[in-house]
Parts: C-alpha cells; structure tokens; sequence
C-alpha cells in the first residue's frame, strides 16, 4: 500500500516547456500529402512502457502571403504574440503563480496547438482540455508539456490516457477503478488531479463521498493523486457571494485530504474570474482561459493589460442599390422603408456568425457601424451601408476589431445574441480560414477539405 506522501507531481516539473518545431511559411515540415507519421516511445511521459505509438500527422494547408487573396476572404485572424504577453500579464497578475493555459475546444476555436505553444511560450506550464481527444491531438503535434484533462473521461479512455502521458482528473470511483485497472494491466502508475465539487453541482466529489474514496485510493497502488481542483461558478459576478462559499468549501475538503495524509503540489482553484478578482482562490496554479485572447469574463473585472488577440473581417461582395419596399432575407423580416444602398456579406451562420445577430447586431466599414438587416442565412447576411457611402465592392468588412475609432469583439456578438463570448468563439466554423501572426511573419491555415478542426 503507497503512503500519502507518495501522492506528488512525479515526473512534469512546473518549468517544463514545450518541444517546438517550425510550423507555418517557411517551415522545414513536410506537407500534409508527404509528411511521415509522428512517432514517439511513451516513456518520454509518466508511467510510460516501452510500446511505440504511431498516429498520422493531421492534414493542413500552409499558405505564404502572396496566395492568400485567392483564399475566400472571410478570415479569423490570431495574434500569437499578443497572446504570449497576455499570458505573461496573467500569470503577474496571479502573483507569479504557475498557469495552467485552457485550450480546450480546439484552442477556443482558434487553434489548439497554436494557443498552446503562444501560452506555453508566454510563461504558462501546464496545459488544459477536456477532452481525451484533445490531449491527443496536441501530443501528435509534439507539445510534451503535461496536460490536464478538465473534464469526465469514459472509463473505456483509461488506457488511452496512459499511452499519451494525459493526466486525468479523477472525479469517480468507477473511473479510479477503470484506471488502475489500465495501469495494472500495463505495467504502468498513473498520475491524478483529483475534483471536488464545491459546490457548482457537477462532476467531482461531494464530502461526504471522501471517506469512501480514500478507501479506494488506498486499494489503488498505481494511481497517486499529484493535485486538486475543483469549478468557480460565479467567480465573474463581483456580488454574488458564491465564490466565498466555494472557496470555504474546497478549503474544508482539501484539509480533509490532508488530514489523511494527502498533500498533493498542485491545488487549484483560480479560472480566468478568479484569477483576476480573487486572490483568495490562487493557491498552486491559475487556469486562464478566455483572459488568454485579451477577453475578460466580466466588465465588472479588472483589466491587468491585456491585449486584443482576435480580429476578424470578410469583403463585401455585393453592392446593390433597392427600392423601398424590397424585402430582405428568409421570412422578409426587414423591409426597407426608403431606397437603400445593401452590401453582401460572404458570411453567415454557417460560419458562426450567429442568426440572432438579424436586424440587430451590425459591422464596422469605412469608420462606421453598418446594421445587419433580415436575417442570416447560412453563407451570406446583408448589411446597410447607408452609414458607409465610400463602401465599394470588395471592401474591407470587420466583425471583431477596430476600425477607426469603433472596435468589435466576440462580447458584442455575445450581447446581441443573448449569450456568452465563449459560445461565441468556438462556434466560428472550420469554413473560416485562420491567419496566424508570430514573430513578424503570417501564414493562412484553411482547413475546409479536412473534414474536421483546426489544431
């Protein structure tokens, strides 16, 4: 039977770092069509066997400066580095603190890889996802820094999770049992962060269920619990005082464990609420993730110098001049009252530009904000450019950025269509080419012909 000092962070240091390689225009990679597959020997990460595991390079389309007009021009462009700072502003703010950098939800719709290697390089230790998938997916890429899954894994998952070098959050007793399991099986130890519900209601244990799982604990030899964490639910409204009930509560539970003899490096708190507005909540390591794209969850929450990360544009196919009376759209739900000057937008839900944004949000062209008039179809929406009169076809259009003295951001998106800049971003569809900036160059990543996400 282990003892409980036996419970440590094991093998993933908090300063390891990422394994780069060069990615984009002017990369030594080969091409999706001719590139080898990745390989690497699972002891490179904890509890790892001497087996070679093999999965194919994930196809994707590089393209140099010069090709980019022949690419459809509705473009979600990532600032990398602005992305680096954020993280290095938010691991300050955290007072030094080591971060763990959500990525989840293919990088909040921007990429995984990308995001993790930008938030890897900006200070951030470990990485986070929700999916086993994911965690996947980032490993083919050649990240080795140690990644959390956030979320339940199936038990059938368990001995994916070792192969890949995933850390897992333990939050049942059936999957505690589902791992040691794999790990016997194996011949391998696996590492845990152990989730306790503190009072949002999900995943994790309750207290009254730790008696029971420090028996099973106990009954596991080969799976130490290296940290715990649990879920802020209102970390980003300042008057609710739910965030101190939780905090009380993680608290009470965390002594519990350590009563038993459990003291685990990593204890965990702090999203991107807490980790801006509650100090309290910072403990071992902070778990950033909208903040790392330059959005706070809140306006209520201070701003510790963040910078934007994200903009977002498409041309203006169309021009057409109508008379009143016209039309607009599925289900006529605008009709024009004078004779106006419509643009057509190559850009619909199909996209992720959401319908609710129908005769209510609008864009920004020329200086000026021009309102979405009827609804939005799934390729293309129409806007108003009465407020634009220099407006020409194959103008430039923002959705999310500045131009002139206006900006636009996933939160107005969210706010016209009654929901949440998170929803918002990972709903932006793999349709829409992403243009990646890091250290003075860009390159275009589209992904149309894959059938699936960017990573």
């Amino acid at each position: 039977m282990p003892t409980w000092s036996s419970f440590s962070t094991g093998r993933f240091s908090p300063e390891r770092r990422i394994r780069t390689r060069a990615t984009g225009p002017g990369s030594s990679s080969p091409s999706s069509e001719t590139a080898p597959p990745t390989t690497w020997n699972s002891p490179s990460f904890p509890g790892g066997s001497s087996s070679r595991i093999t999965s194919p390079r994930p196809r994707r389309a590089w393209v140099s400066e010069s090709d980019s007009p022949n690419l459809r021009p509705t473009v979600l462009r990532v600032d990398l580095d602005a992305l680096s700072l954020n993280a290095t502003a938010l691991k300050t703010a955290g007072g030094g603190r080591p971060l763990l950098a959500v990525v989840k939800a293919n990088g909040y719709g921007c990429g995984a890889a990308h995001v993790a290697r930008a938030a890897l390089r900006g200070g951030a230790s470990w990485l986070g996802v929700a999916l086993a998938e994911e965690g996947i997916q980032l490993r083919e890429r050649g990240i080795v820094a140690p990644i959390l899954l956030l979320g339940p894994v199936p038990p059938t998952q368990a001995g994916l999770l070792l192969d890949h070098g995933l850390t897992p959050a333990l939050y049942s007793l059936s999957f505690l049992q589902a791992l040691e399991e794999a790990a016997e099986r194996t011949g391998r130890s696996a590492e845990v962060h152990l989730k306790l519900d503190s009072g949002m209601g999900r995943v994790g244990f309750r207290p009254e269920e730790i008696p029971d799982l420090l028996g099973a604990l106990r009954r596991s030899p080969r799976v130490s619990v290296a940290g715990i964490f649990s879920n802020l639910a209102s970390a980003d409204d300042p008057r609710s005082d739910q965030t101190a009930h939780q905090v009380r509560a993680f608290q009470d539970m965390v002594e519990t464990l350590r009563r038993a003899g459990m003291e685990p490096a990593w204890v965990h708190l702090a999203n991107s609420s807490g980790l801006l507005a509650h100090p309290d909540t910072h403990l071992t390591l902070c778990r950033p993730g909208l903040t790392l794209f330059g959005l706070r969850p809140s306006a209520d929450l201070p701003d510790p110098g963040l910078r934007p990360v994200l903009s977002f544009s498409t041309r203006i196919a169309q021009i057409k001049r109508v008379p009143p009376g016209t039309p607009v759209g599925y289900g006529a739900t605008y009709v024009t009252s004078s004779s106006k000057r419509l643009g057509i937008l190559p850009v619909g839900y199909g996209d992720g530009l959401p319908r609710a944004l129908g005769n209510v949000g609008h864009v920004l062209i020329e200086g000026a904000a021009c309102p979405i008039v009827g609804r939005v179809s799934m390729d293309l929406v129409a806007v108003d450019l009465d407020p634009a009169p220099g407006a020409v076809e194959g103008g430039p259009v923002c959705l999310w950025g500045s131009e002139g003295t206006l900006n636009a951001s996933p939160w107005d998106w969210a706010r016209w269509s009654g929901t949440i800049p998170y929803e918002v971003m990972t709903g932006i569809s793999c349709r829409v080419a992403r243009r990646y900036a890091e250290g003075g160059r860009e390159w275009t990543e589209f992904l149309l012909n894959s059938g699936g996400p960017l990573a």
